[in-house]
């Protein structure tokens, strides 16, 4: 038997979620920063980044950001994912929980895009 919270509802994993009042798109994007995966951490089995995107991985992280690719939960300010779609392409940051704003990032299957990130072309 599991027991939960009573009323306690979690935002579901890979959902586009808006920004919260008084924040902006660009504001986020100028405090984002990405960090090369550490493979001693990261769960393993992810893929890397694509080629196409891999030579500019803060470039990419911000146009996710720029565009409103986001999904919370949002922890210091930063929404917990960002995605960034290039054609039939996108990549899922996450917060590394070193810093603030830091993210690492992989390519996702086009089965586990985020609902609704389908429907925005970047």
């Amino acid at each position: 038997m599991v027991l939960r919270a009573p009323g306690r509802r979690r935002e579901p994993r890979r959902a586009l979620s808006p920004l919260p009042a008084r924040v902006t798109r660009e504001e986020l994007s100028a405090g984002a920063a990405f960090a090369p995966r550490d493979f001693g951490r990261d769960p393993a089995g992810l893929p890397a980044l694509p080629a196409s995107l891999a030579s500019a991985p803060l470039g990419t992280l911000r146009s996710g950001i720029l565009t409103g690719h986001l999904g919370g939960p949002w922890l210091d300010g930063f929404p917990r994912y960002v995605w960034h779609r290039s054609g039939d392409i996108v990549v899922e940051f996450w917060l590394t929980g070193r810093r603030p704003g830091e993210y690492s990032g992989y390519e996702l299957h086009p089965s586990e895009w985020p609902e609704g990130l389908a429907d925005h072309a970047s």
